[in-house]
């Protein structure tokens, strides 16, 4: 994984030696998911610490389950006023008494607070890139600036995907042994045992009805107007089938006001957080993502876990999943 992966790691493997992984908080999302498989996972001879902003979120629960209970340091307001200043004094001050040798850093704000706090207490930072950051909706001049110049100082970025890397090096000028892949994983055999356990909550759809799964929060990056508006440019021999969207968001909304327009109330389903995502897919025949930006999609790779074939858009790390013709079809964006 490189010079950079080796230097960092060569030195550090001796008896329990204590990694502080950071994230922000433990909502229903793909950085979350990949937190817990990360602890999950957890190589012997490092004992995991864990930390986060919020202490909120279904995604708590397994973490705890595993006999984790996170440290809390409540970011209140932006990253410029003085409370993140406090937390970083905190962070630094959990470093040096634990301690911790490597902070692994997972979103946007504990990268910055993270590889702060590191350096603080004389400690290794790995950052982490799990998308194409630049594109996020709401993502402004200065949060663009702020992750470039992070990723720059940082002893180590681990993207998910090669086109995060690519954009890393390319765009944001850090180093090309500095900047590693490690992808999105899943457990196969936990994941189809979570299948094999059933839907927790009923789905709106009758036996026998072809259903497509479209897994993501309702944020506007995630494409689902594109969905709609295409869903009710189906021909008609194609109407029996429902599009059941697992995932909250700002863009609810605009999409039930959408969906009611356009007399799709019966095709294109919101159903909202779920927790039993594999046992939904298990009940689908399909799967689709719209998204204008990814990383490496837990999405699709869930969907792929499930052996449903995929409808994705040609965008980020997408094409490293999808094989054109073999196991689905990458289409462009818009």
């Amino acid at each position: 994984m490189g010079t950079a992966m080796h230097t960092l790691l060569e030195t550090m493997f001796s008896t329990e030696v204590p990694v502080l992984h950071l994230v922000n908080r433990f909502w229903i999302g793909g950085a979350e998911r990949q937190f817990v498989e990360r602890l999950r996972r957890h190589p012997e001879g490092f004992r995991a610490v864990v930390g986060c902003l919020e202490l909120s979120g279904p995604m708590l629960e397994p973490v705890r389950a595993m006999g984790y209970e996170p440290e809390v340091f409540p970011l209140k307001g932006s990253m410029l006023q003085s409370n993140a200043a406090v937390q970083i004094a905190r962070m630094a001050a959990l470093i040096r008494a634990e301690g911790i040798r490597i902070v692994h850093a997972t979103d946007f704000n504990t990268n910055l607070l993270g590889l702060a706090a590191a350096r603080l207490a004389g400690a290794k930072a790995i950052v982490s890139r799990l998308d194409l950051g630049h594109l996020r909706a709401g993502f402004g001049r200065w949060h663009r600036r702020a992750e470039m110049l992070n990723s720059r100082l940082a002893d180590l970025v681990v993207a998910n995907a090669e086109a995060v890397r690519e954009v890393c090096i390319r765009e944001e000028g850090v180093r090309p042994e500095n900047c590693v892949v490690v992808r999105n994983g899943i457990d196969l055999e936990h994941f189809d045992d979570l299948a094999a356990r059933g839907l927790q909550a009923p789905l709106p759809v009758a036996d026998g009805e072809p259903a497509v799964a479209v897994i993501g929060n309702l944020w506007p990056v995630k494409g689902h107007r594109t969905l709609v508006e295409a869903v009710a440019r189906l021909p008609p021999e194609l109407h029996r089938v429902r599009f059941l969207c697992a995932g909250e968001g700002p863009e609810r909304e605009y999409l039930t006001d959408r969906i009611a327009q356009l007399g799709l109330d019966e095709r294109v389903l919101l159903l909202g957080h779920r927790l039993d995502v594999a046992a939904v897919l298990a009940r689908c025949q399909a799967a689709c993502l719209c998204s204008s930006a990814e990383g490496l999609s837990n999405a699709l790779m869930e969907a792929m876990a499930s052996r449903l074939p995929i409808v994705a858009t040609r965008v980020g790390g997408n094409p490293e999943l999808v094989r054109e013709g073999e196991n689905g079809f990458l289409v462009p964006y818009g």
